[in-house]
């Protein structure tokens, strides 16, 4: 019982520096001078958290191909994930296999 109140005034307290930062900062925020920063920070974060749990990035797979393989044709997003997946987790018929990514 002590724990869950614990755990809810946790949450309330998160909340609320996470309110406060935000509007404090709304200016910054709001000013569409600072759109494309956000957007990029976003996305960036998207993919750390992507990554974090193992959902590998195909825009960077993308670029790397047409920097390193540019006679290369790049797999589609179905079969790359599908790819990944395999090499993660590797059927009892086949061996170890690298990531393209």
């Amino acid at each position: 019982m002590i724990k869950l109140k614990f755990a809810q005034q946790s949450k309330t307290v998160i909340y609320n520096i996470i309110k406060m930062t935000i509007m404090s900062q709304k200016d910054l925020i709001l000013n569409p001078k600072n759109w494309s920063r956000i957007a990029t920070l976003w996305q960036r974060l998207q993919q750390s958290f992507r990554l974090m749990v193992g959902v590998p990035d195909y825009q960077n797979y993308l670029e790397h191909m047409r920097k390193h393989h540019p006679d290369l044709e790049a797999m589609d997003p179905k079969t790359f994930y599908r790819y990944c997946v395999d090499a993660r987790y590797p059927s009892a018929k086949g061996g170890l296999k690298k990531c393209p990514c």
